[in-house]
């Protein structure tokens, strides 16, 4: 039985990526702001505010003391969670969005990270931490000051980690997944912005009202395969490559 970390796991991808692990049979700790309720097989949910770190802290241990990894063939971390706001000019975001902002995506990732890989260091079996990541990693957009540094210093992040990696004798893997542009809450928020905020807005809008939006439950799939396979350590995917 293969065991899952999710967080952002009430919507979008987190969901996809959730409902996909279930149906292969696999237990599943979701991490979200708010819960479903919902009583399925396999399924914990947990409420977290990945922006406050010592509660992040005090819930990742309590799951990670609960897991018996001794019941697993293989444990995997995928830190969904993100945001893209504030969608200002870099000169324009408050300390509290920044905050907010780096604490979510890239701070609470690698927290979360670090304590999946203490627990783990002596399973055996196969382990797997993918983060969610950007084409913005790479490439700059006005108004998007914040997104692109957060989604590129998780990047190295995950890069640094897989060099590490090679030091260990139970190695874990760490991967970064690009998942491209997805019918999610998030483009709605984008698409919500304003011209003023963020120059490329009417790219996304055409994006959506063209119906080329890749849906949640395809990326899904493409990482579930990429992680019952063989991925290199410290790589950068981008879904690009599986099209």
């Amino acid at each position: 039985m293969q065991f899952f970390l999710i967080t952002g796991a009430s919507k979008g991808l987190g969901r996809a990526l959730t409902e996909q692990a279930l149906q292969e049979g696999a237990e599943v700790a979701a991490l979200s702001r708010t819960i479903s309720g919902e009583k399925r097989e396999g399924l914990t949910e947990y409420s977290v505010d990945l922006t406050d770190l010592a509660d992040t802290g005090r819930q990742m241990k309590a799951i990670l003391d609960q897991a018996e990894e001794k019941g697993y063939s293989a444990v995997t971390l995928i830190n969904n969670a993100g945001m893209v706001e504030p969608i200002k000019r870099a000169k324009e975001a408050s300390a509290e969005e920044l905050n907010r902002h780096y604490t979510l995506n890239l701070t609470a990732p690698v927290l979360l990270s670090q304590m999946f890989t203490k627990r783990f260091e002596a399973f055996s079996g196969s382990k797997t931490i993918v983060n969610i990541t950007s084409g913005a990693a790479k490439n700059p957009y006005k108004g998007w000051s914040a997104y692109c540094s957060s989604k590129a210093g998780l990047d190295m992040f995950t890069r640094t980690f897989g060099f590490e990696q090679e030091d260990e004798e139970l190695p874990v893997r760490m991967i970064s997944f690009s998942p491209g542009v997805m019918d999610t809450d998030m483009q709605a928020v984008i698409r919500s912005s304003s011209k003023e905020d963020f120059h490329d807005i009417e790219r996304f809008r055409n994006l959506k009202e063209t119906k080329n939006l890749r849906s949640p439950e395809y990326i899904a799939g493409v990482i579930h395969s990429l992680i019952a396979g063989e991925p290199e350590n410290g790589r950068i995917y981008d879904i690009k490559e599986f099209l």
